[in-house]
């Protein structure tokens, strides 16, 4: 099962350009470990699908710079970028697995040896530039992940379920990481990967359902999401792979995790027909998210900075849907989205307070710089057609 497909919606673009807000004085330093308005743009990387696969660098004066070279058809399913500007970009090229690493220069170079045909779902890098990606080939049920050295070489993991898909790879400092997805007979899947991409697969997870995605923090602490049969699913996992699940979650699925280095996690997806998010604390606890939107929609992207201060992001009837959550779950809603019906997928949030949001309406993409008090700049350069599929801060 992959994530649900999206519909085209109606967009009306408004707010001040990053320019006007950049001259009026709103710039600073990206440092600043409190929420200020007084916060530069952040670097990062964000991809999706014009007329042919898309991504580009969102640059810290914030301009967009178009990444050339991709593929002619597909799209972009993910990207990942770090501290040292080196990105991860992955999806499909139309028919085959695709995913290129991204030099500082915006140079591509794309990764032999993937899953053909197929397709790249998530990517993951680390500090230094070692990454990670898995995806597969959902027409025979196969699945696929692989490590990506510094230099491009993808070596393929070993040893997966004999059929499925792998939604969500996540890769530490250290080169290990943990992947989730779906394994033989609909079950939820995920394991622990070591540096050489050696298996351990988690034990106690649900025998019907999904991992659709996973994250991991400094410390090696995880957290990962999906479904258990017709409810929704989330656990903590240990650095040697002990499961604490997380209870009391609502009938649902969860698609999108994050812990941050203090153990505190985010998670977003849908309690029946309706958005749904929870604040994790580190012995697993859940404290739902108040004061969501009561008409039917989904919470595509869930994210925590280092600070406690949470970011959600997805589609309500009355159009695209997103919310800074505080450290104590208090809402404040993103001020000027697209009106009429729409969503938002990519959401990234730096330290500062300060994020980046995308999506599409009406086959239009569109992306946006989010202050701390919920209010929009949109980015101008994007493709008049498609979507805004993820968006990663430098970090």
């Amino acid at each position: 099962m992959r994530r649900p497909t999206y519909s085209r919606r109606d967009f009306i673009r408004g707010g001040l350009s990053v320019a006007t807000l950049l001259a009026a004085g709103c710039g600073g330093s990206s440092g600043d470990s409190s929420p200020s308005v007084n916060t530069a743009v952040p670097l990062a990387l964000m991809g999706g699908q014009g007329s042919a696969p898309y991504a580009a660098f969102i640059e810290k004066n914030g301009s967009v710079t178009t990444l050339p070279g991709l593929p002619p058809t597909g799209l972009t399913y993910r990207v990942a970028i770090n501290s040292h500007r080196r990105g991860l970009v992955g999806g499909t090229n139309g028919i085959n697995a695709y995913a290129a690493l991204v030099a500082p220069d915006g140079t591509l170079t794309s990764v032999p040896g993937l899953i053909a045909p197929g397709e790249i779902y998530f990517v993951s890098i680390n500090k230094s530039g070692s990454g990670m990606v898995g995806g597969g080939y959902q027409s025979s049920n196969i699945p696929f992940a692989a490590l990506v050295s510094r230099d491009g070489i993808a070596t393929p993991i070993a040893g997966l379920p004999a059929s499925g898909l792998i939604y969500g790879v996540a890769i530490e400092k250290t080169g290990a990481g943990i992947i989730g997805g779906i394994g033989p007979s609909n079950s939820a899947y995920a394991a622990l990967t070591s540096p050489e991409g050696t298996l351990t697969p988690l034990a106690g997870l649900p025998s019907t359902g999904a991992i659709y995605w996973v994250s991991v923090n400094n410390s090696g602490e995880k957290l990962i999401g999906g479904q258990n049969g017709s409810s929704a699913y989330a656990a903590l996992v240990s650095p040697d792979g002990q499961l604490t699940s997380v209870a009391e979650l609502p009938a649902g699925t969860i698609y999108s995790v994050r812990i941050n280095r203090s153990g505190k996690g985010i998670i977003g997806g849908t309690a029946s027909t309706l958005p749904y998010a929870a604040l994790i604390a580190p012995d697993g606890t859940a404290t739902t998210v108040p004061d969501l939107p009561t008409t039917p929609g989904i919470i595509y992207s869930a994210t925590l900075n280092e600070a406690g201060t949470g970011l959600i992001a997805g589609y309500s009837a009355a159009g695209p849907y997103g919310a800074f959550v505080s450290p104590d779950g208090d809402l404040t809603s993103l001020t000027g989205l697209p009106g009429g019906p729409g969503f938002l997928d990519g959401a990234a949030l730096d330290n500062s307070g300060v994020a980046i949001v995308g999506g599409t309406s009406a086959d239009v993409p569109f992306a946006a710089l989010v202050a701390p008090d919920g209010t929009l700049t949109f980015l101008d350069g994007l493709p008049s057609q498609g979507q805004i599929n993820s968006i990663s801060i430098a970090a």
